[in-house]
């Protein structure tokens, strides 16, 4: 488990990366929620990726274990997402507004990737040895 959190937090340095990146560029031209429906693509190829990736240097196998994983991302990537908001000045309403996605809030989708990737990565890593032979 040490290992899937040193690529959750690879993961989590990524999407801030990519955080700033779009509020450099796309915010300033295309306003908040373009470029929130725009970037959030990204970040979900973002996070497959980086999954994929480090799938086997992870070591998990098992359905039960791949899942406890992303049940764990999932929930520090909540908390992360929740902090963030914080830190950019929103308050409670404003979190929950980030999280509804009835109100246009795309943090839900976000917290369901993140504990679907560790899965989702080892089914794509065996499908990829199973076409390879």
């Amino acid at each position: 488990m040490t290992r899937g959190l040193l690529v959750w937090l690879l993961i989590m340095l990524i999407e801030t990366i990519h955080g700033v990146l779009r509020g450099l560029f796309l915010v300033t031209r295309l306003g908040e929620d373009m470029a929130s429906r725009i970037g959030w693509p990204v970040g979900l190829i973002i996070v497959l990726g980086v999954s994929y990736l480090a799938i086997r240097w992870i070591g998990l196998r098992d359905t039960s274990n791949l899942i406890r994983l992303g049940a764990l991302w999932a929930g520090l990537t909540f908390v992360f997402e929740v902090i963030i908001g914080l830190l950019r000045g929103l308050d409670g309403t404003g979190i929950w507004a980030e999280i509804n996605p009835l109100a246009g809030g795309l943090m839900v989708y976000s917290v369901i990737v993140m504990f679907l990737a560790p899965l989702a990565a080892h089914h794509l890593r065996k499908l990829r040895r199973t076409a390879a032979r």
